[in-house]
């Protein structure tokens, strides 16, 4: 990488870290989620598509995890979803809850 570092322009700009935290990130996950959608519908008829998801607690933010897999992709995360105004009003992250918010995705 130093080897290629010398021919650099002197004009050169490193982008900023607001670039960097903003319109450089929001490409990157375009660029991932078009790539990983593409794999995972990718012979979707022939093997289908199988649908996961598990509740988790980050630093006492309770959080909603949806995947999906399929024959060429094994694991795409396509969803974190907020639970918290569900759990806030005593809810729970059981099977049922789970579903409810992984069928709008399918």
């Amino acid at each position: 990488m130093i080897k290629t570092a010398r021919f650099v322009p002197v004009t050169y700009v490193p982008p900023s870290r607001k670039d960097i935290g903003g319109r450089l990130l929001i490409e990157n996950y375009n660029i991932h989620m078009t790539e990983t959608t593409s794999k995972l519908l990718q012979d979707a008829e022939l093997f289908g598509l199988t649908a996961m998801g598990d509740g988790t607690t980050i630093c006492k933010y309770p959080l909603t995890n949806v995947l999906f897999a399929g024959g060429y992709e094994h694991q795409a995360l396509i969803d974190v979803i907020d639970s918290s105004n569900h759990m806030a009003i005593g809810g729970v992250k059981d099977a049922r809850y789970i579903a409810s918010k992984i069928m709008p995705l399918m």
